[in-house]
């Protein structure tokens, strides 16, 4: 009885099952049968026909058809019935609801799809925000999509925005385009060439996510990734962007613009390059100003300028450049200002470089190192020429020190000094008022004889392979030559205000990175 009662269970099993999938094929079979059929709603002239091999029905004159909530109208079509299908010629409109119409020539629509494939020489997809142009649209009723490969046009009807491209597809109920291929912005402030670009046209905001140039009046930039507010004029720029305006290039792995108030902003290995003036300066952050013709750089921040075949390298907490209706420029550095150049080095609290004129001003605790000397001042000038380092200038308490060992230096004193460079290396000093020396004099085999202390009103130095090689002085001078060991070099012998300041010179690039440690003599 057992094996009975499932041998009865087994096939009611096997029937339930089978009761099953009879009842799947058939609502499958009853769904696809319910598939909405294209309706002919008007025709002046119905034949039979046969096209493409197909069994049709032809028709002539104000041939209108509906489906699924759209109407379509041309001058004549061939309607498959069986495939639930159409061919349409001639003035061909679909009209679907009140926000989408399409144009064209020609048109196949597949009422089991819901695709229509439109064609033409001019092809209108018309909403009442734009109009997209083509010759070839395919516009999907279920996902309202529309694509075109063979290059399209779109104008906005809200603003001044045009866009082409080779491909593009268009999300209608969202409002989203997506570009490909030779894509073209025509805006009245700039002109944009991208690759891949998406348009958002209910936000008027563009993203490109490819290879970007944006060319206007004011500037040029490039990116290969980013956004464009077009209604706002704001901007992001990522991926090797720059931007140059003026001369001038500003670099960073990110770069906000702001096109109405010509701002740029620019984070992360940032590098501002003024071609002009052979300058470059790298940092965490930059600002530029693009109607006031001025910049900032801060963080980490690094000045490079190419002298002759040198390069002199400064740091500072931020740089400035500013410019004016006379079209003359300055670069303000602050604070903690190194400098290196292979001949010559510096330190400071603050600079002004004067780009009109080529006059660097260091000021707050200057200090210049050339070669073996040590020149400072309350403050110091140096005048540049030809990408070349031609002058200095020290006033108000003119110093200019060189170590002749560890205890004895050379000394020039002064209330004014002009410096005069030829070769790279200084070659004449000129001290102006209540001028005074001490110089070591040594013999060919280095060995001292004596040490000349002098002073004068004004004195004139003359230099040769980076020492003192005469020294001229002009008004009453009162010199007197002591032998070694009559004068003690640091009770006797040091200037009042002297200090060696070594351990603050720079030694190399890096060096101006590094906070000094003042040390006192």
């Amino acid at each position: 009885m057992g094996k009975s009662l499932n041998t009865k269970l087994q096939k009611t099993g096997q029937f339930s099952l089978a009761f099953f999938l009879c009842f799947i094929f058939f609502f499958n079979q009853s769904k696809a049968q319910k598939k909405e059929q294209i309706r002919l709603l008007n025709s002046d002239v119905l034949e039979s026909a046969t096209h493409n091999g197909k069994k049709a029905r032809k028709l002539i004159g104000n041939v209108q058809f509906s489906h699924k909530d759209a109407i379509m109208y041309c001058d004549s079509a061939f309607m498959y019935s069986a495939e639930n299908a159409i061919d349409a010629y001639g003035s061909v409109h679909i009209n679907q609801g009140d926000t989408l119409n399409l144009y064209g020539d020609f048109l196949h629509y597949d009422g089991n799809s819901r695709i229509a494939t439109v064609k033409g020489k001019k092809v209108r997809l018309v909403k009442p925000d734009l109009t997209l142009t083509t010759t070839e649209l395919i516009f999907n009723r279920i996902t309202n999509e529309a694509n075109y490969s063979h290059g399209g046009v779109i104008e906005s009807k809200t603003d001044d925005n045009v866009l082409s491209s080779v491909k593009g597809n268009y999300q209608t109920d969202k409002n989203v385009f997506t570009f490909k291929d030779s894509v073209v912005l025509n805006n009245p402030s700039f002109v944009m060439h991208s690759d891949t670009l998406i348009y958002y046209n209910l936000t008027k905001i563009v993203v490109f996510v490819g290879p970007t140039t944006i060319q206007s009046e004011e500037n040029f930039i490039y990116c290969e990734r980013g956004w464009y507010d077009t209604d706002k004029d704001l901007s992001q720029y990522y991926r090797n962007a720059y931007m140059i305006s003026d001369n001038r290039k500003l670099e960073g792995d990110s770069l906000f613009y702001d096109r109405n108030k010509g701002f740029g902003r620019a984070v992360q290995n940032v590098q501002i390059t003024d071609t002009s003036e052979n300058i470059q300066i790298n940092g965490e952050t930059a600002l530029m100003y693009e109607k006031n013709d001025s910049a900032v750089v801060y963080g980490k921040s690094l000045l490079t300028q190419l002298f002759d075949k040198d390069s002199l390298f400064m740091h500072a907490d931020t740089f400035k450049i500013y410019g004016n209706d006379t079209n003359e420029r300055q670069l303000f550095a602050y604070y903690g200002v190194r400098i290196y150049k292979s001949d010559l080095q510096g330190s400071c609290d603050s600079m002004v470089y004067s780009i009109s004129d080529s006059t660097i001003k260091l000021r707050g605790n200057p200090i210049l190192w050339s070669e073996e000397n040590q020149l400072t001042g309350v403050e110091i000038d140096i005048y540049t020429k030809d990408n070349k380092i031609h002058s200095i200038f020290l006033n108000q308490a003119a110093f200019i020190i060189s170590s002749v060992d560890s205890i004895r230096y050379n000394q020039i004193k002064g209330k004014k000094m002009y410096g005069y460079f030829k070769d790279s290396e200084l070659h004449k000093i000129e001290v102006r008022g209540n001028g005074q020396t001490t110089y070591y004099g040594q013999d060919e085999e280095d060995k001292f004889i004596g040490v000349n202390v002098a002073e004068s009103s004004d004195i004139n130095i003359k230099m040769q392979e980076r020492e003192i090689h005469s020294i001229t002085f002009l008004n009453k001078p009162e010199a007197t030559m002591h032998p070694i060991g009559a004068l003690d070099p640091v009770l006797d012998l040091r200037y009042p205000g002297f200090q060696w300041l070594i351990d603050l010179r720079p030694k190399s690039q890096k060096d101006i990175f590094k906070k000094p440690l003042i040390v006192e003599d």
